[in-house]
């Protein structure tokens, strides 16, 4: 499938103003992101990160301004999701429902479709846990689960939020390869982190919001210690030649 040039943008914001009531979440927030690109979406708790993203894929609405997409295959995984233990839905079910967006809930499997499931379940290992209940697995499984669904609907712009947090190592290194992998593909990766080391390092841009856009580029532009101590209200200290969100106790390079 050929996927959107660096010179398209995927995903688009102009004076994006979202409130929840007298809350105003984001801030007349303005951006453009390249096809194919691979940005880290830093920011404190509280800062609209998770916002933004529901607001990308439609799920609350805009106050003001707009937020486009360039293609409607646009895989979204949150933070959290919560789901009655007794709901009856699988692993596997779980990773199936990716195929949705393309079929509808009637419309058969293709043998396409198998093919994509299969290889999301064996990308993010997670065959053994198809017949158990959804609700019943830990937290780092239900992330394993749901990245394998976002694998599985083959899109072009795929927005995570925090897929890190509270997995265990096994985890983190296959999710680590599967972005390695969709930025291969040409595909758009948007990810909240609050892994400072790891936005200078692995993302061609850096986008830092506290409910308005603070700093948007590359690394060298965003990650510095001025750009974090605004983005983070000062809870970002210098250690050596490392900087540390002292709220995480992660670490970014200066």
């Amino acid at each position: 499938m050929a996927r959107a040039s660096l010179a398209d943008p995927a995903l688009a914001a102009d004076g994006l103003t979202v409130s929840f009531g007298d809350v105003r979440a984001l801030d007349e927030v303005s951006f453009a992101l390249p096809g194919g690109s691979r940005t880290a979406l830093l920011g404190p708790n509280g800062a609209g990160k998770s916002t933004l993203f529901r607001a990308a894929v439609g799920l609350v609405g805009a106050a003001a301004g707009t937020v486009r997409l360039a293609s409607r295959r646009v895989a979204f995984v949150p933070q959290h999701i919560d789901v009655e233990p007794a709901f009856p839905v699988t692993g596997a079910d779980v990773v199936r429902m990716g195929r949705y967006g393309d079929l509808g809930w009637v419309r058969p499997f293709r043998p396409r479709d198998h093919e994509l499931v299969a290889d999301a379940q064996r990308a993010l290992d997670v065959e053994h846990l198809a017949d158990r209940r959804f609700g019943d697995l830990s937290g780092g499984e239900r992330q394993r689960v749901l990245l394998a669904q976002a694998a599985a609907q083959d899109a072009d712009l795929l927005l995570l939020d925090e897929p890190f947090t509270g997995v265990d190592r096994p985890t983190h290194a296959a999710a680590r390869t599967l972005l390695q992998r969709w930025s291969e593909q040409g595909r758009t990766i948007v990810v909240a982190t609050h892994d400072l080391e790891s936005a200078a390092r692995d993302y061609d841009r850096v986008l830092c919001l506290n409910r308005r856009l603070v700093a948007f580029g590359p690394a060298e532009t965003t990650c510095t210690e001025e750009v974090l101590a605004e983005t983070f209200a000062g809870h970002v200290l210098r250690v050596g030649e490392l900087l540390v969100d002292v709220a995480h106790h992660h670490h970014g390079a200066g």
